[in-house]
């Protein structure tokens, strides 16, 4: 796959100079391809309801996490990813064995970012649950593309849950 915005392991931080990251791992679901993603450069942490979440997930949303610029890189498996672009907006990622989500990466102007599904980050062995110092720095703490959301579901969210109609800076808050 020939595209200038696939993940690369050249810069593993996309930090300036000596800044030390702070890396969080993940992986789809076969472990073929792993990321990393330095937690200091994230800049959103949302649930999703656009309709291709929707699809994609098998769900009313899906919660995924943002990352400036390349901060997001692919450490293991670039050879096994399989791209698609979804809209004009996006192009996602996902494993040519498992497919599974990797990433995705923006296409929008002035929003230079990667980003990926919450659920793929490291999990507890014990548990299964994806570990408490990931989800504790990448929890999500707003929904977008609400107009899309399942009706049933509408007014479940707790007050402080921040909802926006699309892209937070694009779109008008909504209220619930």
């Amino acid at each position: 796959m020939s595209d200038d915005n696939k993940a690369t392991v050249e810069d593993p931080t996309g930090s300036p100079g000596g800044d030390v990251p702070d890396l969080v791992k993940g992986s789809c679901l076969c472990g073929a391809c792993e990321i990393t993603a330095d937690v200091s450069k994230k800049i959103f942490s949302v649930i999703c309801h656009c309709t291709i979440c929707q699809r994609l997930g098998s769900a009313n949303g899906q919660a995924i996490v943002g990352f400036a610029g390349k901060a997001l890189q692919i450490v293991k498996g670039s050879d096994h990813l399989d791209s698609y672009r979804t809209s004009e907006s996006m192009t996602r990622y996902r494993c040519k064995t498992c497919g599974g989500s990797v990433y995705n990466q923006s296409h929008i102007p002035e929003m230079d970012f990667r980003d990926t599904p919450l659920a793929i980050f490291e999990r507890d062995e014990e548990t299964g649950q994806i570990k408490i110092n990931v989800l504790d720095k990448l929890a999500p703490d707003t929904h977008i593309f609400c107009a899309h959301r399942n009706p049933s579901l509408v007014g479940t969210d707790p007050p402080s849950v921040v909802r926006f109609m699309g892209f937070p800076g694009q779109s008008e808050k909504m209220e619930e």
